[in-house]
């Protein structure tokens, strides 16, 4: 899992505490120096960071957040925009006669889901600079109900209305 640790330097002052972080961090209880102090700030190591958030919680000043976030998946990509941007996985399964809600965070891709499914972006399964036909697409998706979605969407069989809010 890849983590982000963050430290806001203007509220860390290791002078004017006994530096729990380091002292409660296990993997510098182990002798790895996962969190270290130079100057006047902490420096925390990403890669050698569990990610166990203790540091975060015994900081007095509250300069420390980590992050965890999740990998990547390796397969299941819907849509990719051009090299090093967002990749969407996966698509809900719409049923015809049916509301599909799309709630979530910023950023991950609600919009563009929407724009698949109404037909406005052609998903290109990731590959951005050789983007698929519609047979590759429906090839793609076969044995769920996203087939038969894209089987209609492409003979314009499909009307899908959208109300963004």
């Amino acid at each position: 899992m890849t983590r982000l640790a963050v430290l806001d330097q203007d509220r860390c002052k290791v002078k004017k505490c006994n530096q729990p972080c380091v002292n409660f961090c296990p993997m510098v209880r182990s002798r790895v120096e996962a969190i270290k102090v130079e100057g006047n700030t902490a420096v925390i190591s990403e890669t050698l960071c569990s990610g166990c958030g203790i540091c975060v919680k015994k900081c007095p000043f509250k300069a420390i957040s980590v992050v965890n976030l999740p990998d990547e998946l390796e397969k299941d990509c819907s849509h990719r925009f051009s090299e090093n941007s967002f990749k969407l996985f996966r698509l809900p399964m719409p049923a015809p006669g049916t509301v599909l809600g799309l709630l979530g965070q910023n950023g991950i891709g609600k919009t563009t889901t929407l724009k698949v499914l109404s037909g406005e972006i052609k998903p290109n399964l990731g590959k951005y600079n050789e983007p698929p036909d519609w047979t590759q697409i429906i090839q793609f998706y076969r044995g769920s109900s996203l087939q038969e979605y894209f089987q209609k969407m492409s003979e314009k069989k499909l009307k899908v209305s959208s109300k963004p809010q």
